[in-house]
């Protein structure tokens, strides 16, 4: 099995530290627009319907980007891919605060898209290129536990700076965070030591058209997207709902929208413990229980009487999805070739970000299509989290991380 070269040394958790601010600062420029939609809707005169096109716009770039990113990440190692992504979304948060109209935003919203798209895949590489295949679903939930702390710390920072300085304000200073980071990059990510990337002294990687031919990538790419619907569904509209529907102020939803994510960041990494020690081989079952869970949580949500009961119903939903999502994200970096690893990854993440494009703009029209009810578009969530509970029921996954790592999986498995 071929080991990074930074696999035995200390360098690699400085790789993962900067990974996982950069995954922070992602999370704050990627989420300041649900809550910002909620000013700017009022300033341009938008329709619910709008609104989901707005936040649609960015995830149609996105997705494009992210098998882009991961072959050129497996092509010219992680580096120069993740410091051209990070200085380009950062250009393009800036660009956001000086939108004057509603197509306005949807241009620069889907040139965000372009800008942060290949980060996701990237960072996957970086870990592959950092990190031994034993420790690689550890280092990845660390990673997807950074997400969490991004949105926490996103909805509450956003709403305080538009609050108090305004929405064009708010993006103006987000983005000049971005720009700082990639001076932060430029200086210390170094993935996998003195390499730039995987593939030195490795195998050839998989073309794409076998990647394709891998059962594995498609399921988890469809698991991916349901429970990305819910992800990206709950993120763009449970601000406006707990403002419009539950009438608290813009301070108060986001220190709320704070409980859910910080037990979801419980979850993920002890979800990468679990999956590394206990669970090889077993995959499925999590992440079958973890829809489960959200599916019986969404429902119970849907018909919750008070503030206190959402926010409990959406805790218990995102430690559910939390697990689901954590053993879909590490399952490339433990079954599939590390010389593959971008690209298999950015497969799987175009079908959540895909997932991005759908569920804003559908939950939009149907929250305007119900005279501002949420109750159908949250029926809309509880039936895609159907996706993984029955599809992660399929997963028969490859050769474990003690065994020869599947480049050389078949067709069929």
């Amino acid at each position: 099995m071929n080991v990074p070269p930074a696999a035995n040394g200390k360098h690699k958790y400085l790789v993962l530290g900067l990974l996982c601010l950069g995954w922070i600062i992602n999370y704050f420029d990627k989420v300041a627009i649900n809550v910002a939609v909620i000013p700017i809707s009022q300033e341009f005169g938008l329709t619910e319907t709008q609104v989901g096109l707005i936040l649609s716009s960015f995830f149609l770039s996105y997705a494009i980007m992210q098998p882009i990113g991961g072959s050129l990440a497996d092509k010219f190692g992680s580096r120069k891919v993740i410091l051209f992504s990070v200085v380009c979304w950062s250009l393009f948060t800036i660009l956001t605060g000086t939108a004057w109209s509603f197509l306005s935003l949807i241009a620069i919203r889907f040139l965000f898209g372009i800008g942060e798209g290949s980060y996701p895949s990237a960072s996957s590489v970086a870990v592959a290129e950092s990190f031994p295949q034993h420790e690689r679903a550890r280092a990845k939930s660390i990673l997807t536990s950074a997400t969490t702390i991004g949105s926490v710390l996103a909805t509450l920072v956003a709403a305080t700076l538009s609050n108090h300085f305004g929405w064009q304000a708010m993006f103006i200073v987000l983005g000049i965070l971005g720009l700082f980071l990639a001076l932060l990059y430029a200086k210390f990510l170094h993935p996998g030591g003195s390499q730039s990337g995987i593939a030195k002294g490795a195998k050839e990687k998989l073309p794409l058209k076998d990647l394709l031919k891998i059962s594995m990538i498609w399921k988890l790419t469809a698991i991916y997207f349901g429970i990305s619907m819910v992800n990206w569904g709950m993120m763009s509209w449970m601000p406006s709902y707990m403002v419009k529907v539950r009438h608290l102020d813009m301070v108060s939803m986001g220190a709320l929208a704070s409980i859910p994510a910080i037990l979801s960041f419980v979850t993920v990494l002890a979800t990468g413990w679990m999956l590394d020690k206990r669970l090889v081989g077993r995959e499925k079952h999590l992440i079958a229980i973890g829809s489960f869970i959200g599916i019986i949580a969404l429902y119970l949500l849907s018909k919750a009487p008070t503030v206190a009961l959402v926010v409990t119903y959406q805790t218990i939903a995102s430690i559910g999805l939390g697990a689901a999502v954590t053993t879909t994200l590490t399952m490339p970096l433990k079954y599939i070739d590390p010389s593959s690893v971008g690209a298999a990854s950015g497969l799987i993440y175009l079908g959540g970000q895909l997932a991005g494009v759908i569920a804003p703009t559908a939950m939009g029209f149907m929250i305007q299509q119900f005279n501002g009810s949420y109750s159908a578009a949250f029926w809309l969530l509880i039936a895609a989290t159907a996706i993984p509970f029955f599809v992660g029921m399929t997963l028969r996954p490859g050769p474990t991380a003690g065994q020869q790592p599947p480049q050389a999986m078949s067709a069929g498995s």
